[in-house]
């Protein structure tokens, strides 16, 4: 496998699992649509409130025994509505569907997922962003 092509799959695979888990939870799909609304780069921007992925870092953490990748996921929800509420609300069931998850991926294990910090600000008027950072730790499984 070419350098970098194992971090790429690892996070295209961690994605992927969280995104699943998020589109599949009830409790985020009375905020953000029976089918969940998730902006993507090669997709136009959904209806209103909609959550997308805003960044995702990772390096490598392993030692000579461990091949582990730790990785830091911004997750946002947009929403217009006037006050924080619906954003706040649609990010704490986006943090309960995650938090209780366990994760699927193929060649990889997620041994870690926890939310590291959540916050909303006003962008400017008349759209709110509710941000969530998870850290994850996954190991070749």
């Amino acid at each position: 496998m070419a350098p970098g092509a194992a971090v790429t799959g690892v996070e295209d695979a961690l994605e992927a699992a969280i995104l699943e888990v998020i589109g599949s939870d009830d409790g985020v799909k009375a905020y953000l649509g029976d089918v969940v609304r998730i902006a993507g780069e090669k997709t136009p921007r959904p209806m209103f409130p909609y959550l997308e992925v805003v960044r995702h870092q990772s390096e490598p953490a392993g030692g000579t025994d461990a091949d582990l990748t730790v990785h830091r996921i911004d997750l946002q929800v947009v929403s217009r509505q006037a006050e924080s509420v619906e954003a706040k609300a649609a990010m704490a069931a986006v943090r309960t569907a995650v938090t209780s998850a366990e994760l699927e991926m193929e060649g990889w294990a997620c041994i870690l997922l926890a939310p590291v910090f959540m916050d909303a600000v006003r962008r400017h008027a008349g759209e709110w962003r509710a941000m969530m950072r998870l850290k994850a730790i996954v190991e070749p499984g």
